[in-house]
């Protein structure tokens, strides 16, 4: 019965990785600030998509603006629409206030105008056919 010895090639290949430090996140952020990790080959090799992602950026913000600018024009013609529609109904009823015969008669009368109290007389005329 022969147990499978365990390799130091296992052992150290394990501690190899353990003893990689990771950088923290400090570091990390003061490689992107500091523009340093625009060096590194894997940043190279992904500049397209760096730069679709910054203009995907650049259309959200844009369209933001572009959605808050159009609903406030939608809230000034909503206001506005109420407001004509108050101004409609006031003078619709003033119209109809001053188009009433009694006082179309009364404002006659003041000119020295008169409503007539004879009905109105029909004029025929007959075609000779």
């Amino acid at each position: 019965m022969t147990e499978a010895a365990p390799t130091d090639t296992n052992k150290t290949a394990g501690t190899n990785r353990e003893t990689a430090k990771k950088p923290s996140v400090w570091t990390v952020l003061l490689q992107i600030l500091g523009g340093d990790f625009l060096t590194k080959d894997w940043a190279k090799k992904q500049v397209n998509y760096i730069f679709f992602l910054a203009a995907l950026a650049l259309i959200y913000i844009a369209n933001s603006y572009y959605t808050e600018s159009t609903s406030r024009n939608i809230d000034e013609v909503a206001r506005e629409l109420k407001e004509l529609q108050y101004e409609y109904v006031s003078t619709k009823s003033e119209v109809m206030q001053v188009s009433k015969q009694s006082e179309v008669a009364r404002k006659l009368k003041q000119s020295g105008m008169y409503e007539s109290i004879e009905p109105v007389k029909k004029i025929i005329i007959k075609s000779n056919q």
